[in-house]
């Protein structure tokens, strides 16, 4: 990479204008499914008589419901229109509600609004799209803060001109518990929904188009190499293909260097990349990884990265739109390309765990075309540790146990990237000091895994398909390991001491849990009331023993991490299937400059 801007130099100072030409390869992904279609349903000519479909977005658990809304909404329209049905039902999208569903709805309605988005991502399937497919007009609605949002679930649905009116968020949120305020709210866009539903389709609405980027080389020249370097970045960022940090410029050279490190060819596919599945092929790899600061020696674990969250039966699509991956790599490449596995894994300061983990998020960027102002949080502020992802390399030179790799039935010179969604991650409380003898540390380990272990999730902690990912310092690993414990006799140990089984328990310990329950409700936290302790009640922390991770990383005097999803990326809605599935491991293969690899 260094040669070939200096190369690019030299080319500057012999051009008899003395500037600079910078020439990159383009970074974009090509499209697996490039056609966006056009809107074809004819609108509304009057309203009056004819059924409107109100399906409204109503997620307990996202604490998100649009009822007050529609609730204004269908009085309006039926003080407008006296004869006009108001047909009130849920919206759809998640990837369990087919999109044939609209169908349905189709039958028993004109038309429709949809919404209100106001803080998540929905699901795969866009209702909007869903319905105007069916052959029903309508409109979506959405805050105003989160527009681009649902315009891109349209347009990866492949209908990207699905009418939308939006409102303030400020005020629709606050107009949740203040009727007045959504009173104003609906009286501020009840014409613009009204004009949506009856205003004719124009040609550039009905008009269908390919989707893609020009594959051509881009060329960017300045009067010196800051600023054509400049411009380089300009176009990365008005085209959104960069994370807000400097980027390395692809040029031939650099490319061609970053695929020394393979020894695949350059338009080998690794897999199709969310949200808008972009073809990643080897060399779009290599390019995001130039652009990444990577060198050419990690390429292989950059494409088993890839490959591992391309995989068919992992949720791509979550860790994309809201949630980040945690990314888990074990065997002895982590000592060969001298991955630190000790002080400061996670911080910035190693080049190489800090460029693989940026390479990820830069194939997610250029190749899957995922728009960082839009795909960086469900409405919130986002998320810091996206820069350079969750990379966490094994620390199996301190490890009492066996390797993850080995663990999982990969042999000791094979080398494995693992890969899993996580919702929440919470640091000790096991390695704070002031606990006065190990039993009493051991009793605070335990608790994280418990129902208020993590600040979050209550009883989502306890769904069947819930991971745990407990990366653990050697000392915590070694002290249970002097007490005789394998890995396999901490999961049981914690499995017994999380686990809340009523026919197990005495007397006594119902009784507290009881009192337990009843001083929590009080606080507002209601996923298990004291009325539920009663023959039968059953919570585990996990269903399975193989749904909870022991890895091993960091130094002797640091800290156990707990990462925990409520669902895991393997076991969640993928493709419509709800069951559990494996964690998902690949070898790292390809390379051509490591002895580990290969």
């Amino acid at each position: 990479m260094g040669a070939g801007i200096l190369n690019i130099l030299k080319k500057g100072e012999s051009n008899m204008s003395n500037q600079v030409t910078l020439e990159i390869l383009e970074p974009r992904g090509i499209l697996e499914h490039p056609h966006r279609e056009g809107l074809f349903a004819p609108r509304l000519t009057d309203l009056n008589g004819k059924t409107i479909a109100l399906m409204g977005i109503n997620i307990p658990v996202f604490r998100t419901s649009s009822e007050p809304f529609f609730e204004v909404v269908d009085r309006k329209l039926k003080e407008r229109y006296p004869d006009i049905k108001i047909l009130r039902m849920n919206s759809f999208g998640t990837p369990v509600d087919p999109p044939e569903k609209a169908y349905e709805v189709a039958e028993q309605c004109d038309a429709w609004l949809e919404g209100v988005k106001d803080a998540h991502t929905q699901g795969r399937h866009d209702a909007g799209v869903c319905m105007e497919r069916a052959g029903r007009p309508g409109v979506s609605i959405s805050v105003d803060v989160l527009r681009r949002a649902k315009e891109a679930a349209q347009d990866l649905y492949g209908m990207p001109r699905v009418r939308v009116v939006t409102v303030p968020s400020a005020d629709y949120n606050a107009g949740k518990d203040n009727p007045e305020l959504m009173e104003k709210v609906v009286d501020g866009c009840i014409d613009e929904i009204i004009a949506a539903l009856t205003t004719p389709l124009t040609d550039e609405e009905k008009e269908s188009f390919e989707l893609g980027a020009d594959q051509s080389p881009k060329t960017f020249t300045g009067d010196n190499y800051s600023e054509a370097y400049e411009k380089f970045m300009e176009f990365c960022m008005e085209n959104h293909i960069g994370d807000g940090l400097a980027l390395a410029p692809p040029t031939k050279e650099a490319v061609d260097w970053m695929l020394t490190g393979t020894t695949y060819p350059r338009d080998k596919v690794i897999g199709i990349m969310e949200p808008k599945r972009g073809i990643a092929t080897v060399e779009k790899i290599a390019i995001a990884s130039v652009m990444a600061g990577a060198k050419p020696e990690w390429l292989p674990v950059i494409m088993t990265i890839i490959e591992t969250i391309t995989d068919p039966s992992f949720n791509q699509f979550h860790i994309v739109n809201e949630i980040l991956p945690a990314i888990f790599i074990s065997g002895p490449i982590v000592k060969e390309l001298g991955l630190n596995n000790k002080v400061g894994y996670l911080a910035p300061g190693t080049r190489a765990n800090s460029a693989i983990g940026r390479a990820v998020l830069m194939c997610m960027i250029t190749i899957g075309w995922r728009d960082m102002t839009i795909y960086s949080s469900p409405g919130g502020p986002g998320r810091p540790a996206a820069y350079a992802n969750i990379f966490v390399p094994e620390n199996q030179e301190e490890s009492p146990w066996e390797s993850w790799a080995e663990q999982t039935g990969f042999g000791p010179d094979e080398s494995v990237i693992t890969a899993c969604e996580w919702l929440q991650e919470l640091r000790g409380p096991a390695e704070i000091v002031g606990y006065k003898d190990f039993d009493e540390k051991l009793a605070a380990f335990t608790k994280l895994f418990g129902r208020y272990g993590i600040n979050s999730g209550g009883m989502l902690k306890f769904a069947p398909g819930a991971r745990h990912m407990l990366i653990m310092h050697p000392t915590l690993a070694k002290q249970l390991a002097a007490r005789g414990f394998s890995k396999q006799d901490v999961i049981q140990y914690v499995y017994d001491q999380v686990t809340i089984d009523y026919d197990k328990m005495t007397d006594e310990q119902r009784e507290a849990l009881k009192e337990q329950l009843r001083m929590e409700n009080q606080l507002g936290k209601l996923d298990l009331k004291p009325e539920d302790v009663q023959p039968g009640l059953h919570r585990e922390p996990f269903s399975k023993p193989e749904h909870m991770m022991i890895f091993i990383s960091g130094s002797g005097s640091g800290q156990t991490h707990l990462y925990w999803t409520a669902t895991g990326s393997t076991a969640g809605f993928v493709e419509g299937i709800n069951k559990s599935r494996p964690w998902m491991i690949k070898p790292i293969h390809g390379a051509a400059l490591t002895e580990n690899g290969k």
